[in-house]
């Protein structure tokens, strides 16, 4: 167990210095349904909703309110949430996807909806946020440091996506939304629109003499995605170039493609609000969304590793190491790829909570279930030449690769659309012809919370607050991986003219085109299955997660000195169960495994918020600290392992999941300086420092291998070996400092009134070593250097607003080959965004609202280097990939 003595301290100290005056009367801090207290509108509006939500926070948070009903600032609320400081979103097929929080990897957060723990359709727990319409949230609450209250928080923090309250509100309210997308990059893929668009309808009501709300909202989305992509396999040496380069670098594969997504989602919320006396209040919440995701991608790759040979080669020098930029290839296989994917998500979510209050008793009662479902399906063709060694090769493929930014050209000496040389067939000696894979993700969280609080009348404390809270979390992975081989021996076929679509273009990268045709028509009519491959057998498992967490939380209302102070202290004790099932796989042979664990933490939080105004104006100084914890990777947990006897060495060796995980540790430490200078404008700095006292990497573990499968002929001298499985190890700091200015510049000068500015600007470094002491890779999800900057006009109903945000170079997971978790070295991205919009003020037109916007508007490519550098420390580039702007004009219209 890891001392808390420093926590513990804080903790004590809190509560034995504040002065013998106490203040009267008990303050509530910022609760959980804050974000949907504050009715807005308008950018202005919702700026100086969000200050207040953080003024007058007990704990140090961001916030974000929608502009009106159905109108958060962003297209996404990944977007929003992005912009918010020490946040910061990676790009996922164009769209903000995930988020990650003060420097740590999305898996270090909690996602929250309506202050509830949500499951979620990645491999893991990290929430993929376009699941959740933006038109359909009243806010978001982002929570930096914890407090004991609060049984589902993360270590890097906690995000709380927030549906409206209709009682908070007066009247009836009816919002439509509609705007139409257009993608800058074209239509790319034949049958593949550049255009699409969005529909949202919120209606909310009250009845029964105001006792009685109902809020329903209803969001379509129809988005194009058009993908241009330069990946680089992998350099190096041994080319089989002149005498005097046998130093030289060069690339040994590579591929240009062209994607073309459709992306259709439809996400419903309702929530269902009784208040039949100022005592009692009972709110239902429901949400659910279905995502629909289909794509094409076409192109061309090669592997230029051992039978290629170089003509009129051009060699530069990057850094001290002399790399094959340019050139002829001769004897090259080019392969010719036709790849159709689809994804359809469920995401639901159902909570009911009751308050009762009586007198200075409060009790709350939560009951919730969330559920998500994932299933994919990725299909790969190849055709070329002829089949791999067969001496079918192009001769005359021509090549120019630039060592800095920007896509090179390759020149290809044959017609790749050319469907009498390019065939149906196996060019990159992969040993089939086709494949599918078919991962299936669900999961399931079912929770129960109670908890009450009692105001007291103490010099020191305000009230005092009790819980009790139990989830059960099951979620499962498995994949079926289906080869194929073409009929008649796997012989070379000719693709025929009722498949055959318009040739794709790659002249972007200098292809002037590739063979384009149906793809599962194909798989259908010339391939037979092979034999089911068993070796992704060991990514196949289900976990099952039960948490009991018991909590007391005092609320602190005193002064120290002249100072106000307000706040929390309070501590948590937290038992986890878990049980994970998995495969063990050996020579073909599959076997069912199972395993589990139990551990406990405690976790002590405090939260001050010292109130200088009586030394500095409206001036605040807040202190957290807290033991924190995230609960490790459900796919690390899994309990399947692949392995077998070495035949040199006669002993059991393997890799595969831990079902013994326990969970990422820290010490969090925060510190946040913030004077307000009027609605809607503040400036702040913030200093954090987290203590991980663990950090889970891969790490060789001894193993008891006793009934695992052999079924070689080689005996193993003993039953335990090594395996190769993810552990708790050595951890070390993630730390950082946050600065943030938000200002409506009317109050420096009031012809500047409608004017404003918000900027924000964190530093982030850390020691830890994410895959064990001595190796170099950084953080997954650190950036050092995160920023946004936002200027705006509103009055007289017209609006504009042009955002940049940026976040330097970082190492961020990705989907790698055959759909499993990789990383990639992510270069530095700046996006520019820009909206303008009228709303009419009065006349037959009032509450119309005309909108434009562009996002991306500089195009901003994806770009990656190799993982590992050369000897002199150079990197070489690894992908290019632009998404395109993404145009969108539409109306708002509120009844």
């Amino acid at each position: 167990m890891v001392s808390l003595s420093p926590i513990a301290a804080a903790c004590a100290l809190l509560l034995c210095s504040a002065s013998a005056s106490a203040q009267e009367g008990a303050q509530d801090g910022a609760g959980s349904d804050n974000a949907s207290r504050v009715v807005v509108t308008g950018i202005r509006g919702s700026i100086e909703s969000s200050t207040a939500i953080k003024k007058d926070a007990d704990q140090i948070v961001e916030a974000i309110t929608a502009e009106d009903i159905g109108k958060l600032p962003d297209v996404s609320i990944a977007e929003s949430i992005a912009r918010l400081p020490g946040l910061t979103a990676q790009r996922v097929a164009g769209r903000a996807q995930v988020i990650s929080l003060r420097g740590l990897a999305p898996d270090f957060a909690v996602t929250l909806l309506n202050g509830r723990e949500q499951t979620s359709t990645s491999n893991d727990r990290s929430a993929e946020f376009d699941q959740y319409p933006s038109e359909l949230l009243g806010g978001v609450t982002v929570y930096k440091t914890p407090d004991a209250s609060m049984t589902s928080a993360g270590l890097s923090g906690t995000i709380d996506l927030r549906a409206v309250r209709p009682l908070d509100r007066r009247g009836r309210t009816v919002a439509l939304n509609a705007r139409g997308e257009r993608n800058g990059n074209g239509s790319i893929n034949e049958g593949w629109s550049r255009n699409g668009g969005r529909f949202s309808v919120s209606y909310i009501d009250q009845f029964l003499d105001n006792t009685f709300g109902v809020a329903v909202g209803y969001a379509h989305l129809d988005s194009p995605g058009q993908q241009k992509e330069y990946k680089s396999w992998y350099w190096g040496t041994n080319n089989k170039l002149p005498p005097g380069n046998e130093d030289v670098t060069a690339l040994k594969g590579a591929e240009v493609t062209a994607t073309s997504r459709e992306q259709k989602r439809d996400g419903l919320m309702a929530v269902l609000d009784w208040k039949p006396n100022r005592n009692l209040r009972s709110v239902v919440d429901l949400y659910y969304s279905q995502f629909d995701q289909k794509e094409i991608m076409r192109g061309a790759m090669w592997n230029s590793a051992d039978t290629v040979t170089y003509r009129d080669p051009v060699i530069e020098s990057m850094g001290n190491v002399r790399m094959l930029t340019g050139g002829t290839l001769v004897n090259l296989e080019p392969i010719v790829r036709n790849d159709a994917n689809r994804r359809k998500d469920h995401l639901g979510a159902a909570g009911w909570n009751t308050n009762w209050r009586d007198g200075k008793w409060t009790l709350d009662g939560d009951l919730s279930y969330s559920t998500a479902k994932r299933k994919e399906e990725t299909s790969e063709t190849y055709a070329g030449l002829g089949r791999a060694g067969t001496g079918a090769a192009d001769n005359n493929f021509g090549f120019s690769i630039p060592t800095g930014a920007g896509l090179p050209t390759f020149t290809p000496g044959v017609d790749l659309a050319n469907p009498a040389i390019i065939k149906l067939t196996d060019p990159g000696g992969w040993g089939h012809d086709a494949t599918m894979h078919h991962p299936i993700v669900e999961d399931k969280l079912g929770a129960a919370k109670f908890n009450a609080k009692r105001e007291l009348d103490m010099p020191v404390l305000r009230d005092v607050q009790v819980g009790l809270s139990y989830s059960k979390r099951d979620k499962s992975h498995e994949d079926v991986s289906q080869r194929y081989a073409l009929k008649n021996g796997r012989a070379l076929t000719t693709v025929p003219a009722n498949l055959i679509q318009q040739s794709t273009s790659l002249a972007w990268a200098g292809i002037p085109g590739v063979l384009s045709f149906d793809p599962l028509a194909a798989l259908n009519q010339f391939y037979d299955k092979m034999p089911i491959d068993t070796d992704v057998a060991q990514q196949d498992w289900a976990v099952t997660e039960k948490q009991t967490v018991g909590f007391v939380r005092f609320g602190i209302d005193t002064e120290f000195g002249k100072i106000p102070v307000r706040g929390n202290a309070g501590v948590q004790y937290v038992r986890v169960n878990q049980e994970a099932e998995g495969k063990a796989v050996n020579g073909g042979i599959v076997t069912d495994l199972r395993d589990g664990a139990t551990y406990h933490d405690v976790l002590p939080s405090v939260n001050l918020n010292f109130d200088l105004g009586n030394y500095l104006g409206d001036t605040y100084l807040r202190f957290g600290a807290a033991k924190t914890v995230a609960r490790p990777r459900m796919s690390d947990m899994r309990a399947g392992i692949a392995a077998g006897v070495s035949q040199s060495t006669l002993e059991w060796n393997g890799s595969g999941g831990n079902p013994h995980l326990e969970p990422w540790r820290a010490n969090s430490y925060d510190l946040s300086l913030e004077h307000y200078l009027g609605k809607g404008s503040y400036v702040s700095l913030a200093y954090f420092f987290k203590d991980l006292k663990s950090y889970i990497y891969n790490q060789q573990r001894a193993f008891d291998f006793t009934g695992f499968p052999n079924p070689s002929t080689v005996v193993p001298i003993s039953n335990i070996g090594t395996v190769n499985q993810p552990s708790n190890g050595q951890g070390g700091f993630v730390r950082g400092i946050e600065a943030t200015v938000s200002l409506q510049l009317g109050m420096l000068w009031n012809r500047l009134d409608g004017f404003g500015v918000q900027a924000s600007a964190s530093g982030t470094d850390s020691s830890i070593h994410p895959n064990g002491p001595g190796t170099k890779e950084k953080l997954p999800g650190l950036s050092g250097v995160v920023g946004n900057l936002t200027a705006f006009y509103e009055k007289y109903g017209f609006s504009a607003r042009i955002s940049e945000r940026y976040r330097s170079a970082f190492r961020g997971e990705v989907t790698g080959l055959f759909a499993q978790r990789s990383f990639s070295e992510i270069l530095a991205e700046k996006q520019i965004d820009v909206q303008v919009g009228y709303e009419f003020q009065d006349g037959p037109y009032k509450n119309l609202g005309l909108l434009v916007q562009v996002n991306n508007l500089n195009n901003q490519p994806y770009q990656t280097k190799q993982g590992s550098p050369f000897a002199s420390g150079a990197y070489a580039p690894e992908r290019y990939t632009t998404y395109g702007r993404q145009v969108l004009f539409g109306l708002n219209y509120k009844l």
